[in-house]
């Protein structure tokens, strides 16, 4: 059934969304019902905010983050980080714990928040013997650029916990996936390491905004 319109309010966000369906409207338009009723105060605060941070950047950020912004405070800033939340939870459905996670899409669906992040962090995800998922652990933090990190840290928690495989996951805040000479250094030093203390390495991901890079997918995983 369609929904009844008021033909003096047919030209507001809210009727031409419930007319013409969520699609027909602008990004700010979109934003200024999460904001508010649509109204002119609402879309003033969403073109203006849209101005300071790109959508795709918005669509990242923590309501802290956002919450000092002209006309934004912490009730509306909440109300926009959980617009974007519930649209990922609804756009795709990570592996949970129990589930095989050996293609790199997979993992890189796993761990679409880091590829966000605005650090370089570095993780590994937890594997049992048929590839299924334990749990993913944080292992370092770094800065835009870099994240240091040793291959005992990295495997650490694979020999605690008794794993029976790991994939290597960091992030590029640049955007960019594609690996640097020093990732592919590291890939090859991780790989000797787990080699040494019996835990298989299954493949070493790197994430960000602009898609993912898996060194197995790409034939540079050294056997």
């Amino acid at each position: 059934m369609t929904a009844s319109i008021d033909p003096a309010t047919a030209g507001l966000p809210r009727e031409r969304l419930l007319a013409e369906g969520a699609r027909s409207l602008s990004d700010a338009e979109l934003l200024a019902l999460v904001l508010g009723a649509g109204g002119r105060s609402a879309r003033a605060t969403a073109l203006g905010l849209l101005e300071a941070v790109p959508l795709h950047e918005l669509s990242w950020a923590p309501a802290d983050a956002i919450a000092g912004c002209p006309g934004i405070g912490a009730a509306r800033a909440a109300a926009i980080a959980a617009a974007f939340e519930l649209g990922r939870r609804g756009g795709w459905s990570p592996p949970r714990r129990g589930e095989r996670c050996l293609d790199p899409r997979r993992v890189h669906e796993l761990m679409r928040h880091a590829a966000h992040a605005e650090r370089e962090g570095f993780h590994v995800v937890l594997l049992d013997v048929r590839g299924r998922l334990q749990r993913t652990v944080q292992v370092a933090e770094g800065s835009l650029s870099q994240c240091p990190v040793s291959p005992r840290d990295a495997l650490r928690p694979a020999v605690r916990e008794g794993a029976h495989s790991v994939v290597f996951v960091h992030n590029h805040p640049s955007g960019d996936p594609a690996p640097s000479p020093e990732d592919v250094d590291l890939t090859d030093r991780l790989r000797a390491a787990a080699e040494l203390v019996g835990v298989l390495a299954r493949d070493h991901v790197i994430v960000a905004a602009g898609g993912y890079y898996s060194f197995v997918e790409a034939g540079r995983w050294r056997r």
